[in-house]
């Protein structure tokens, strides 16, 4: 069945996006979109445990439920495991809701959607892993990015999300951890950039050598603070190693107060990875070095540079690669042209560079 505007607004809406952060993020628009349509709904997002601070405070949300993803793995293998996904299959179930939005369009996913009972339950008509099977409102987005894909969905269901809706809420404690952060080094809001070297997928990364020639031209015009996960803080300290006036936070902050600290930067360069949507969603510019991935789906939006190898086999979407020529050709330099136009001269706007 193609999507139509539903006629009956409903009570209680589900999001299904419980990951990662960075496609959490870019889930935002139906949410605000959801908000100002039907205001007085009861909205739920159901979202990985590792994911639900980026969104568990936020002021348009009433309730999260949270996905326990390596708790629930496997369950036909282990006893607890499958309680935990038949606790969760009853909570969605016992919850009534009027209409279930599954945003991830994969099988789990869709099992959740349709474990809701709900009379709406929609999604993407190419999703993965036969999840459309679980819709009764299919929706053949038009749009390439996967931002705009939310928003075109959202909106055929008479949504009123809009671009401007990709947007982040920074948390009064993590507010209060980046106020004195800036207090203790010394630093105004806005006078340092923040590098994420880390990526998910080994062939998203930028090679150490070609970061500590970006970071260390940085370091010229304004301060440098590193970020990255707890797993990340080896790989961020082999690619500082002796280099003077860099600020390692890899690995010492929370999501909150990962969010909180590009909120309070002058911009993001980073991988193909969650900053690249957070940073935008808070309203600061990013440059990303995008080899596998494609820029139209998933490269900067509204505020930033993608920089990308002018190499045949870009966008070929693999983790996995023998040489990572797309990456491994992206020159330092133009990135750090890039970051330069836009933290230090202040120029706005989206493009691609190769």
């Amino acid at each position: 069945m193609i999507a139509s505007a539903p006629t009956q607004a409903p009570r209680r809406v589900l999001i299904v996006k419980p990951s990662a952060l960075g496609d959490v993020a870019t889930a935002t628009p139906v949410l605000r979109g959801l908000r100002r349509t039907y205001p007085h709904a009861h909205l739920a997002w159901l979202v990985s445990r590792t994911c639900a601070p980026l969104i568990a405070h936020d002021s348009d949300l009433d309730e999260v439920i949270p996905f326990d993803r390596q708790g629930m793995a496997a369950p036909w293998l282990s006893p607890r495991a499958a309680r935990l996904a038949a606790a969760l299959l009853r909570r969605l179930r016992r919850a009534r809701f009027d209409w279930v939005v599954d945003l991830q369009g994969l099988l789990r996913s869709g099992i959740f959607t349709a474990a809701t009972g709900a009379s709406l339950r929609a999604g993407f008509a190419d999703a993965r892993e036969g999840a459309v099977m679980f819709y009764n409102r299919r929706v053949r987005a038009s749009a390439r990015h996967t931002v705009d894909r939310n928003i075109e969905l959202a909106r055929r269901l008479g949504i009123d999300a809009r671009r401007g809706d990709l947007t982040l809420q920074v948390t009064p404690e993590a507010g209060q951890f980046a106020h004195a952060f800036l207090q203790d080094h010394n630093l105004r809001p806005g006078a340092f950039v923040a590098c994420v070297p880390p990526a998910r997928w080994a062939t998203k990364q930028y090679p150490p050598r070609h970061w500590r020639r970006v970071i260390a031209a940085l370091a010229h015009w304004r301060s440098v603070v590193l970020l990255g996960a707890p797993g990340d803080q080896h790989l961020c300290e082999a690619t500082v190693e002796n280099l003077d006036g860099i600020i390692n936070m890899a690995g010492r902050t929370s999501v909150e107060q990962f969010v909180a600290l590009i909120a309070a930067s002058s911009g993001v360069v980073c991988c193909d990875s969650a900053a690249a949507m957070i940073a935008p969603a808070l309203g600061v510019g990013v440059v990303v070095m995008i080899g596998p991935t494609r820029v139209e789906r998933t490269g900067p939006y509204v505020r930033g540079r993608a920089i990308v190898a002018d190499v045949p086999c870009r966008g070929c979407l693999k983790r996995r690669c023998s040489h990572v020529t797309c990456m491994q050709m992206i020159d330092p330099a133009d990135v750090i042209a890039a970051a330069r136009e836009m933290f230090v001269e202040g120029t706005n706007g989206c493009h691609t560079a190769s």
